[in-house]
């Protein structure tokens, strides 16, 4: 019996949490019975004015059963308030006897530990890193403790060059475990070539996300990066399409700057469910995308879950290095670039041979992020497939 664990999916939307999701399946795929748990504070529990509301009335619960049931985890489903002062889905008695019984605990993300009566009981505990970098600065600062992390028996990380001499971001003394994202490709399937539309898309952030320094280093924003390629439709004369998250202050002024720079902008609260998210992929070209600045400044070899979808839809990927080229085959269906001049090449790359790059997109899926193959090495790295 697996629980899994995820931070966000009361409050995100559908498609942007399918790689916390895709756990659940693969491992019901593999025939294991899983449960999916949430804990939140009173600090998510908003309105749509951002106003705090409390647990009972927040939308939040009633967007978490909606994704579990797009990805048929529901019932089994728990969303912990406070530690337990309520919950939604399955009562906190039904959701102890789960854990009492569970083989392994994952945590995508997310502050189950502050559930103790769930997190406490469970006989295995991994936590699988999806912010390398920021992660192990902050537990090297404290000196290689950190409470959230030292309960747990493995550490994963999606920084697959965390602890290699190419990548000068700390370990904290620990042992990090390469981990790349699976997909749960029956939900992906290959959606026919489209060469002509040749409209390059995206999903992203722009900036906001906590910041950090490094032996004189910063980690600096993703908009960091974005500013550096901006320029890319006016130099290549094609269609480039982004669904950029803007904060309210930075709305009016970056919005305007993609806009002079040719860019079309989508509001990604458009997608709101899986088939949204589905369709934006399927309809695209190929993807094009750069990097937050700390993945490509400490070469963490990070490599994007949004990414992984366009493989496994068969779209080819072009994104910005962040010295994954040691652990996935770059060249065809998926190219990288480090420099303006590198990432026009790349586009015309995929422009001369596009048809065999969108066959290699998908046959890079079904070899690296295949949830068959990697939950089962991961099952294996833990000593024993639960």
């Amino acid at each position: 019996m697996i629980i899994i664990c995820t931070g966000k999916i009361a409050n995100t939307t559908v498609g942007h949490i399918d790689h916390a999701m895709a756990y659940l399946s693969g491992l019901q795929a593999l025939g294991h019975e899983v449960y999916l748990m949430e804990h939140v504070g009173p600090n998510r529990c908003i309105d749509s004015k951002n106003k705090k509301i409390p647990f009972e009335k927040w939308e939040g619960k009633n967007h978490f059963a909606a994704v579990a049931k797009v990805y048929g985890i529901w019932p089994r489903c728990c969303l912990i308030y406070k530690g337990g002062k309520a919950t939604y889905g399955m009562s906190l008695s039904e959701a102890i006897q789960v854990a009492k019984r569970c083989d392994l605990l994952i945590t995508r993300s997310g502050e189950i530990h502050k559930a103790p009566d769930i997190f406490s009981r469970a006989r295995r505990r991994a936590y699988f890193d999806g912010n390398p970098g920021n992660t192990q600065v902050m537990l090297h600062q404290r000196g290689g403790t950190y409470e959230a992390l030292d309960q747990y028996d493995y550490l994963f990380t999606l920084g697959l060059n965390i602890g290699a001499a190419s990548c000068r971001i700390p370990t904290g003394g620990r042992q990090w475990i390469p981990l790349v994202r699976p997909v749960f490709l029956p939900m992906w399937p290959v959606q026919k070539p489209n060469p002509e539309r040749k409209r390059f898309t995206t999903i992203s952030t722009w900036r906001g996300r906590a910041t950090f320094e490094w032996q004189g280093n910063a980690s600096g924003e993703k908009s960091d990066n974005w500013l550096k390629y901006i320029a890319l439709p006016k130099r290549t004369g094609h269609k480039f399409e982004i669904a950029l998250k803007l904060n309210a202050a930075d709305h009016q002024a970056d919005r305007k700057l993609f806009r002079e720079n040719s860019w079309q902008i989508t509001d990604p609260q458009n997608l709101q469910h899986l088939s949204d998210y589905n369709s934006y992929i399927g309809q695209s070209y190929a993807e094009f995308s750069v990097a937050h600045n700390r993945y490509v400044e400490f070469s963490t070899g990070w490599f994007s879950d949004r990414s992984a979808l366009y493989l496994a839809s068969g779209k080819p990927v072009l994104v910005q290095s962040t010295g994954i080229e040691n652990h996935l085959p770059t060249g065809n269906g998926l190219l990288t670039f480090t420099t303006m001049e590198e990432a026009i090449a790349g586009i015309e790359e995929i422009d001369r041979n596009y048809i065999i790059h969108c066959k290699a997109a998908r046959e890079l899926a079904e070899a690296y992020f295949d949830s068959d193959k990697v939950l089962t090495k991961i099952l294996d790295q833990i000593g024993g497939r639960s």
